[in-house]
């Protein structure tokens, strides 16, 4: 298992108190998270309420017994843990490789922290690079254009094997490749004023985001 990310996960879990509602994540940090919360949960009898932000996520809850729901049973998240593809020097992020952008933006963007669990390597003082965009399958070759009006160099389908990538929403994802981002949140605005797009991988509401940074040593720090 890789330890930065196993130390950032068991950081987080420090953060889950009895009575929670919590938010769970995509990809391979948060399985770990999920995991190790799932453990506690067993033992100590928490009594939180979970939503997932993807199916997968989901199927992980269920089989480590967590309490699912969604928000018409749960009016309000105390937090959402998740991982991320990059963190800027202001907080801003790059999230979606794992194909559930959509889903976790809903998630994470509604709770009153947000922790993102990630190793030294995803830091940097600038985004760029892909940014995941879910797009309405009869708009992809329009959005595509549309995307490289606003800068990006190209932005292929995600592949599934030889198959397009469906999202958990049904939805084709784009992979629109970026230099420096300048102004994550305008552009963040920008794609998704696109019709036909869904949502994108950059998230830029940072005031409830934490960062916990996860080290090959087995410690983690936190970034406020």
């Amino acid at each position: 298992m890789d330890k930065a990310k196993l130390a950032a996960a068991q950081k987080a879990l420090s953060f889950v108190n009895p009575g929670m509602s919590v938010g769970l994540g995509t990809g391979s940090t948060a399985e770990i998270f999920i995991d190790l919360l799932g453990k506690r949960n067993k033992d100590e009898k928490l009594g939180i309420a979970c939503i997932a932000t993807s199916r997968a996520s989901e199927k992980q809850a269920k089989r480590l017994g967590l309490a699912l729901g969604g928000f018409d049973t749960i009016e309000k998240l105390d937090a959402a843990f998740d991982g991320a593809d990059a963190v800027d020097s202001d907080f801003n992020l790059i999230k979606g490789l794992g194909g559930a952008l959509v889903r976790e933006k809903i998630v994470d963007y509604r709770a009153t922290r947000f922790f993102v669990l990630v190793g030294e390597n995803k830091l940097c003082d600038e985004l760029s690079g892909i940014v995941p965009v879910e797009v309405v399958p009869l708009a992809e070759e329009a959005v595509r254009r549309d995307l490289a009006i606003l800068g990006a160099s190209e932005a292929p389908a995600r592949m599934d094997g030889k198959k397009k990538f469906l999202s958990d929403n049904g939805n084709a994802l784009l992979h629109a490749k970026f230099g420096k981002i300048e102004d994550p949140a305008e552009l963040e605005w920008r794609i998704n004023e696109i019709p036909g797009v869904v949502d994108n991988g950059l998230f830029t509401k940072n005031d409830a985001v934490s960062v916990i940074v996860g080290s090959t040593n087995g410690t983690a720090r936190v970034l406020e």
